[in-house]
């Protein structure tokens, strides 16, 4: 039987200004969670965001893949 493997979590620091702070303290209690739980969500929301806006590298790459080169009787290329 295969065993299933945990991934691995990554502990980080934060530090935050006193607006900061109250500002996470006052998302925190309008949730109701505690600030370590508002904190994960907010830095997973952001990115989330950020991964959703982001346009894949291997899209741009490809992007003129699939154009058609014509050549007229003149000898122009354009593409189609």
């Amino acid at each position: 039987m295969a065993h299933k493997s945990k991934h691995k979590l990554k502990k980080y620091t934060v530090t935050l200004t006193e607006a900061e702070l109250r500002r996470l303290s006052a998302y925190a209690s309008a949730e109701g969670v505690e600030r370590p739980a508002a904190l994960h969500r907010l830095v997973s929301q952001g990115l989330r965001q950020y991964g959703n806006s982001r346009q894949q590298p291997s899209d741009r790459q490809q992007l003129g893949l699939f154009d058609a080169v014509q050549i007229d009787i003149f000898n122009n290329t354009s593409k189609v």
